[in-house]
């Protein structure tokens, strides 16, 4: 996953989309960008939809934040996991 994520940053920072100065809320604006095209195809009818690529736009937009910021997605996605399996546990 650290290669499709490193990947995935450098080319982005390579056409000059990520700066050193980009903000969060940057990557908030463009997430948000993803998000209403993602919104969009799923209006549209699934033999004509672009889906699966607009959802892959959305989870990337993360995945650059996260590596944009230091932050080890894979080991928080774990956490997290962990802690959605105890609250299940936990009947919540």
């Amino acid at each position: 996953m650290k290669k499709l994520i490193n990947d995935n940053y450098k080319s982005i920072v390579d056409r000059g989309f990520i700066t050193p100065t980009t903000t969060l809320f940057e990557f908030l604006d463009k997430l948000d960008e993803e998000v209403e095209e993602l919104k969009t195809e799923s209006e549209i009818p699934k033999q004509y939809s672009n889906l699966p690529e607009e959802l892959a736009d959305v989870v990337m937009v993360c995945l650059n934040l996260a590596k944009h910021y230091n932050i080890d997605i894979e080991q928080e996605i774990k956490a997290k996991i962990k802690i959605n399996k105890q609250r299940a546990k936990n009947g919540k």
